[in-house]
């Protein structure tokens, strides 16, 4: 008989029904209003009518601000200290990490990630250079300069890529200033082994133009686990500067000119070798126009052109054995995009738009016996240009407030991908064996289509969604590359979704369910293989928060994913287990206060040797309970003070998503990357405004 998973939640949620106290978001719920449901650089209001209104739509819990199928985040108000990107996404329920070590986490959303998850940063889908993903797109993002992080649940828009699982988009403040004035952010971080983060964000303008100016340097060493052991090479050292030149001749006209630069190096405890090597180049443009005509509300025009080389090898960051290998990838990639937003009605607003994209990935490889042959410099070993992706896209949504409290949003995109392969060889160009896939020429059409429905009721505070959405997607260059999947069909999934949110006056809470069919699923076996099956999922999240006083509140989320292996009639591989928090939060403006507490049940549906393009099961995992404390002071408007413990009882735990599970050799490995042990943290953020 098969176990409830609620029941076996049952125990640890009465032992431990502690409560943390989260800090209620600094930023205003004007100013999440005017942000657009995918994040377009062109402001999005949808038409409403009678006493409906975008404010309306939005609810918080803790940090987290929810809408239809979408949920929000402001990163310079929030408390958490995230090594980067990956480490921010967390918070929202549904999200979870597959580890690999001190950084750059690969975030999954019930389930599923890598390139079923699009990762969006300034507008701009992100995947990464390594064939290992030893560089997920979260890896190059440090949020401490950036605005917000959305998240799409489900194939619910096309504007964000076809999206299987959802998209996620990291997003930067808009600037723009009235009169001559700086603008200027700062923020210092400090912790346990060696933790230091460093941001600057700084912009010089006037009613006509600016000049903006931001950094990130953020370096840990390796951990200490529960058990008072260190973990081999989980340090990491990471850097980011970007440059914006802004024109803002009127109003509603804002171009923009960037260049940014990163580098890094970054250790991985669950490899025999590490990230040495991690330099980005990314320059780009981007044109805004609004309120053009009656009819035409605006348009947005954007390119970029970004370049990563990758490195990585298992002496520079560890010692030196009989024998050496390194291994490099480099990824270019152009990307264009153009939207236009129409409202030929007061009820009706109407955004097309096209995306155009090509991928372009080179890699190169050596290896020695240390005692005869010298390492030779990565940039005079010659490279092999192994893959290239070209995908032209149109799409179009729609969206119609038929009533005062129904409105109907739909969408409907294609996309044209052509995908071109060189000589492939076995482990990232080490082995002389040819792939199959080499040499070769493909071209894939994909559809990707959805319809909801959101309902505000008029005698309750209540809110309802539903929706159902359909996307495709091919094959990714993990999965080409590494996995030799060149003749893998793209997969297809059909997903039914509901959302419902009640916003009274002490108490808020959102339920999300979903039921999911993916007919040719891509699933890898043992590290290197790649077939089609089909898969079933279905689940959903939970979260509430309720107000004791105006300051005082208690909140608590839970998400669940139940997924099965059609084919093969086994679970599902690399499925998260059942999770919660609890909390107690503070916040009365000046100080802030926020214990706790995570619970996270075991999990043993598993099919081992099997999972994704970065990890496989091998083992069940034990459930855990992990606490922490953060406290947080504001002396004067422009300056916050906060600290935290993390882990705060030194617990001993391993994450279920955690890449060592995997083992070179084929089989299951023999332990899994033990998490951090009691870390503690401080910061002091300035945020300074001269007008």
């Amino acid at each position: 008989m098969r176990k409830n998973p609620l029941r076996q939640f049952a125990v640890p949620f009465g032992l431990c029904l502690t409560f943390t106290l989260n800090p209620v978001l600094a930023a205003s719920l004007d100013e999440a209003e005017v942000e657009n449901e995918q994040g377009s650089d062109v402001e999005v209001h949808y038409p409403a009518a009678g006493s409906v209104t975008d404010l309306e739509m939005i609810h918080v819990i803790a940090d987290v601000i929810d809408r239809p199928f979408q949920s929000t985040i402001s990163i310079k108000s929030n408390l958490s200290n995230p090594t980067d990107g990956a480490d921010f996404l967390k918070q929202i329920p549904g999200i979870t990490l597959i580890r690999q070590g001190g950084t750059a986490s690969d975030p999954v959303f019930r389930g599923l990630g890598q390139s079923r998850l699009n990762t969006l940063i300034d507008g701009v889908p992100f995947g990464g250079a390594c064939n290992h993903r030893m560089d997920p797109a979260t890896s190059y993002i440090r949020p401490g300069t950036l605005k917000a992080v959305n998240l799409l649940q489900g194939p619910q828009s096309v504007r964000s890529g076809n999206s299987i699982s959802g998209a996620v988009r990291f997003d930067r403040e808009d600037i723009r200033f009235d009169t001559l004035g700086v603008r200027a952010y700062g923020s210092y971080l400090h912790g346990s082994f060696n933790r230091q983060d460093i941001n600057a964000d700084g912009s010089l303008g006037y009613e006509h133009g600016y000049f903006n100016y931001s950094l990130n340097r953020s370096r840990g060493d390796d951990y200490v686990d529960g058990n008072g052991n260190t973990v081999k090479y989980t340090r990491y050292k990471t850097g980011n500067d970007r440059y914006a030149l802004g024109f803002t001749p009127d109003r509603d006209t804002k171009i923009e000119l960037s260049l940014q630069r990163s580098d890094g190096e970054i250790g991985n405890a669950t490899m025999h070798m590490d990230a040495t090597v991690l330099d980005r180049d990314s320059y780009g443009v981007r044109i805004n126009r609004q309120n053009i005509t009656p009819w035409l509300k605006g348009l947005a025009l954007q390119y970029s052109h970004t370049t990563v080389d990758h490195y990585m090898d298992d002496f520079t960051l560890r010692s030196l054995k009989d024998t050496w290998i390194i291994m490099g990838q480099d990824w270019r990639q152009n990307f264009a995009k153009g939207e236009w937003i129409f409202t030929p009605h007061d009820a009706i607003e109407l955004i097309t738009g096209f995306e155009w994209r090509t991928d372009t990935y080179g890699a190169h490889a050596a290896g020695g016996v240390t005692r005869f042959q010298p390492i030779p410099d990565m940039r005079t070993i010659p490279k092999d240009r192994v893959l290239d992706f070209e995908n032209f896209a149109g799409y179009a949504e729609l969206a119609y407030q038929m009533t005062g409290q129904l409105r109907w949003i739909t969408g409907l995109r294609g996309d044209r991908l052509k995908t071109t392969t060189g000589e492939m060889r076995a482990g990232g160009q080490t082995s002389r064996v040819v792939l199959s896939g080499s040499n070769q020429k493909r071209s894939q059409d994909m559809y990707s289509a959805f319809l909801r429905g959101e309902y505000v009721f008029d005698s309750v505070p209540v809110e309802l969604a539903i929706g159902f959405g359909h996307a495709e997607r091919a094959h990714d260059f993990w999965e080409v590359y590494s996995m030799d999947g060149f003749n893998l069909k793209p997969e297809r999934n059909n997903e039914l979704g509901a959302k419902v949110s009640y916003y009274g006056d002490k108490l808020a809470a959102h339920a999300s369910a979903f039921y999911s069919r993916i007919d040719d699923f891509i699933l890898i076996f043992r590290g290197d293989q790649a077939n089609n099956v089909n898969v079933e999922r279905a689940g959903g999240e939970f979260s509430m928060e309720y107000f004791i006083t105006h300051a005082l509140s208690l909140s608590g989320n839970a998400s669940y994913v139940y997924a099965q292996n059609l084919t093969r009639n086994v679970p599902l591989a690399q499925t998260p287990p059942l999770e919660g928090t609890l909390g107690l939060h503070y916040n009365d403006g000046t100080f802030i206060a926020s214990f706790r507490q995570r619970l996270v049940s075991r999990q043993s549906r598993i099919d081992p040797l099997y999972g994704n393009t970065l990890a496989v099961d091998s083992t069940p995992t034990s459930g855990f309970m992990v606490s922490s404390l953060q406290l947080g002071y504001k002396p004067v408007r422009a300056v916050d003070l906060s600290f935290g413990i993390d882990n705060l009882f030194n617990k001993d735990y391993s994450e279920h998503l955690n890449r060592i599970a995997s083992s070179p050799l084929g089989g299951p490995a023999l332990g899994k990357l033990i998490e951090p042990g009691r870390a503690f943290w401080g910061r002091v953020s300035i945020n300074l405004d001269f007008l």
